[in-house]
Formats: structure tokens, C-alpha cells, sequence
């Protein structure tokens, strides 16, 4: 899952992060999973080319 503190411009990355599936590791660890949609718009809000290009990656999984 990504971090708050990246640049997300601005877009509110709280509500992605409270929507986020939750599970644990064998060790503990908590593992948050992102929706397909917020972790599209988080690409797109961070706005660098490669972030646009996994965007686009990521909508071709919808279909």
C-alpha cells in the first residue's frame, strides 16, 4: 500500500486507506490491500509518466 506522505497532490489518500481490505502475515504484520479504483486514482494523482502508464495498466485488468 502506498504511503500518505508521497506527493498525492490533491487527493486525499485517507479514505483509500481506511476502504483498504486487511489482512495479517503469518508474522503479524498488517497487510492493507487498496481498491483497484483507489489505487488507479492514486496513480493518476501522482501524476509522473510511469504512474499514468501503470494507471493504464491497472484499468485493462476491469476488462
Amino acid at each position: 500500500m502506498r504511503t500518505p506522505a508521497l506527493r498525492w497532490g490533491t487527493m486525499d489518500v485517507t479514505t483509500c486507506l481506511t476502504r483498504a481490505e486487511t489482512t495479517r502475515d503469518p508474522a503479524g504484520f498488517t497487510i492493507r490491500y487498496a481498491e483497484l479504483d483507489d489505487l488507479i486514482r492514486m496513480r493518476r494523482a501522482l501524476g509522473r509518466p510511469k504512474d499514468h502508464r501503470r494507471a493504464d495498466e491497472l484499468e485493462r485488468l476491469r476488462t
